[in-house]
């Protein structure tokens, strides 16, 4: 029988994938490096910073950055205060831009994620007021807070801007105001857009289907065992992965971790709210072994987008011995891991 120039590359073609079938190699729905962020967040610094601080990141494989611009917010006043002098230089719109543009120099790509500081309280998730007034003053402060730097992302072509981090009772109870904060900042920026809900937030928002990922902090409590092995890590992460699988089949969005990470410490799949870590010991194995459990549960479903560690010193802070038990794995065996991950993708 003979074959056209045509039907002979179609005859080929057959047979390669009837021997890929044949040998068992699975390159069907597998996901690919574009489609798995791969980032941390960074730690504003106090000063400016040279870029070699940014090319480190870099050299770990990761392609994201996401910069955190801080505001404060005073419970009694209702008042949000950000960009002042008071402020660390990275956390300024002046430190935001500067960084977002020696990231850019360099091939990294960007998320802004604002985050709220509340004094006396210190995490947003538990921001509440006793009136509709208080409420009402605080909405038009957030709404300026995140137009600055919606107005700044557009300007530097900002890939990703993220409308806020872990206000779950504002999201919880009056999502009307967050829809007309994210038709707001779509009138000021054209790129994607996601929210960081807390791991006990997120199935509560209503306004998913108004961004383009769907956003968690992924400090999901997996495992109580004070050094828990990476099989039974992930065999703890069943319930939750099948709970973001679901949400993300629901609005047909992807799962986006805009914060993921585990302290050095025992016990660090627990809940860092269940723990006092200055009590604990060092364990830098368990924070290996929970990166790595997390890579493995995550990396082959194509629901998930990849997500951004929590998080990453630009000066030397992050040498101290003061940082040994906390979150950032630079200096830490966990950072092979994630180099691991980051390069084989």
């Amino acid at each position: 029988m003979k074959f056209s120039g045509r039907q002979s590359l179609l005859f080929l073609a057959v047979i390669f994938i009837a021997s890929i079938s044949i040998s068992g190699i699975e390159y069907i729905d597998r996901p690919s490096k574009e489609n798995k962020i791969q980032g941390f967040n960074l730690v504003a610094p106090r000063n400016q910073f040279p870029i070699d601080s940014l090319l480190s990141i870099k050299k770990t494989g990761a392609e994201w950055i996401a910069v955190v611009p801080y505001a404060f917010c005073d419970t009694e006043t209702a008042n949000i205060q950000f960009g002042n002098g008071k402020q660390w230089w990275g956390e300024t719109p002046d430190g935001i831009e500067a960084t977002i543009q020696m990231a850019h120099k360099i091939g990294l790509k960007v998320m802004i994620k604002p985050h709220l500081w509340v004094r006396g309280q210190g995490w947003a998730g538990d921001l509440d007021f006793n009136s509709e007034a208080e409420w009402r003053h605080w909405e038009q402060q957030y709404l300026v807070y995140i137009n600055t730097f919606a107005e700044i992302a557009e300007k530097n072509d900002v890939e990703m801007f993220c409308i806020g981090t872990e206000i779950r009772q504002s999201t919880k109870n009056r999502s009307v105001y967050w829809l007309d904060l994210i038709k707001d900042v779509k009138n000021k920026y054209k790129g994607k857009l996601t929210y960081a809900a807390n791991w006990d937030e997120y199935t509560s928002i209503k306004f998913w289907k108004e961004l383009d990922y769907i956003g968690v902090d992924a400090y999901f409590p997996i495992h109580a065992a004070k050094s828990p092995g990476v099989d039974e890590l992930k065999e703890g992460w069943r319930s939750s992965k099948e709970a973001l699988e679901l949400i993300s089949t629901t609005y047909k969005k992807k799962i986006l971790f805009t914060e993921y990470g585990y302290e050095s410490i025992d016990y660090p799949t627990i809940g860092h709210w269940n723990v006092n870590k200055d009590t604990l010991d060092i364990n830098f194995q368990n924070q290996a072994n929970a990166y790595q459990a997390l890579f493995e549960v995550f990396n082959e479903q194509d629901w998930w987008a990849g997500g951004f560690a929590w998080k990453w010193h630009l000066d030397s802070r992050g040498d101290q011995r003061g940082t040994i038990k906390t979150y950032t794995p630079q200096h830490k065996p966990a950072m092979k891991t994630i180099e691991s991950y980051f390069n084989s993708q």
